[in-house]
């Protein structure tokens, strides 16, 4: 039997806001954008040492958002009791989905066709040529992993997204079935098993090797990361349904899952490569998430309105920065301007900022809602 959308609503109310994790995926976005200026030829703004170290979590901000995002979901949309596995049916679940996800992500690839178009002429008469921008347009490019990063790179991990959305109606009445703790044990086996099949991958300092197909499917295919989603659907079951714990012990999660993040990261050149894997971040950024999601003691500068406003927009920022970067060498070369590269970041980060904020006020925001519907 088919239940009603008025059945599912009416199972629970609507639960308060996060603003600390809303405000935190500003930080995983901003720790993208800067990740890929490292690694590109302005990368001399970001001197070797601590803060090259620091800023090297790039592949770390996407595993925290796969994390995030099932708790985050799972938060909203879990049923009033743990025996229910949602509020929401599947067909208005998928299209507010794809409304959040479909206007940022297709005006970065309509920001970057020239790439595209260079794609293009450069494989024909190959059918890739083709198929490839096809998969990117329907979110399926990671799938075939080789074509993963063309057209606008940072699209793949929304690849790995709609897999998660797609199966999240299911997964969340599977694991009203379960025992947390059971499903704690079961995701996180299976992301020490993803580790462990991505080790070449992970172990990679550079670009792909030429003829190594299979390292591709190692850093982009989306059956992999599907653990991390479950495993945050299982941290937010225990923060729905769990003992409430008290606002000074989510404080001492918080920063102490933030605390283990830096020090990973600041000693990266002393770790081996599988300390900062996914099997040993996920419990980190656990922390930081169960931590933060309740409530503001001891970080109250997380949940300002200016914080959020970021954190709203960060999606805008991911999606965006690649194109954004481009343009804005395109009008420096043109203006005829040089700017260092400890100058090119400053202004490419505030021009990304205020862009992606302009964005989902004005771009996102309303088409969401129109793509949705009203109670978006």
């Amino acid at each position: 039997m088919v239940r009603s959308q008025s059945e599912f609503d009416g199972r629970v109310p609507r639960r308060p806001a996060l603003p600390i994790l809303t405000s935190l995926r500003f930080f995983a976005a901003a720790e993208v954008v800067v990740f890929h200026i490292s690694i590109s030829p302005r990368g001399t703004a970001i001197p070797q040492g601590l803060l090259k170290d620091l800023a090297s979590g790039g592949s770390a901000a996407v595993t925290f958002f796969f994390v995030l995002s099932g708790f985050v979901l799972t938060y909203a949309h879990a049923g009033a009791n743990e025996q229910r596995g949602s509020n929401v049916d599947a067909l208005r679940f998928w299209r507010m989905r794809f409304a959040r996800l479909a206007p940022a992500y297709y005006l970065g690839l309509l920001l970057t066709i020239p790439i595209i178009v260079d794609y293009v002429s450069n494989h024909t008469p190959s059918p890739m040529a083709f198929v490839a921008p096809a998969l990117v347009l329907t979110f399926l490019q990671a799938w075939w992993a080789p074509v993963a990063p063309i057209w606008n790179f940072p699209a793949w991990s929304l690849s790995v997204e709609c897999l998660f959305y797609a199966l999240f109606p299911w997964l969340a009445r599977v694991s009203a079935r379960w025992s947390r703790a059971t499903l704690f044990a079961v995701s996180y086996a299976l992301i020490v098993a993803a580790t462990i099949y991505r080790a070449d991958f992970l172990k990679l300092r550079g670009e792909i090797p030429e003829g190594r197909l299979d390292l591709y499917f190692q850093g982009y295919f989306p059956l992999p990361y599907l653990p991390l989603f479950v495993f945050g659907m299982t941290l937010g079951r225990q923060y729905i349904f769990g003992t409430a714990l008290s606002s000074r012990t989510h404080a001492a999660m918080f920063w102490l899952g933030i605390g283990l993040t830096v020090l990973a990261f600041a000693s990266r050149s002393m770790l081996p490569w599988w300390a900062l894997s996914d099997a040993v971040l996920a419990p980190a950024f656990a922390l930081i998430i169960f931590g933060g999601a309740g409530g503001t003691t001891g970080a109250p500068i997380f949940a300002s309105a200016a914080m959020v406003l970021l954190g709203e927009a960060s999606y805008a920022i991911y999606i965006l920065h690649i194109p954004i970067r481009i343009w804005t060498e395109v009008f420096l070369i043109a203006a005829g301007i040089e700017l260092s590269p400890r100058q090119f970041l400053a202004l490419y980060f505030t021009t990304v900022v205020v862009v992606s904020v302009l964005v989902f006020r004005h771009i996102e925001t309303p088409l969401r809602r129109w793509i949705a519907g009203a109670r978006a």
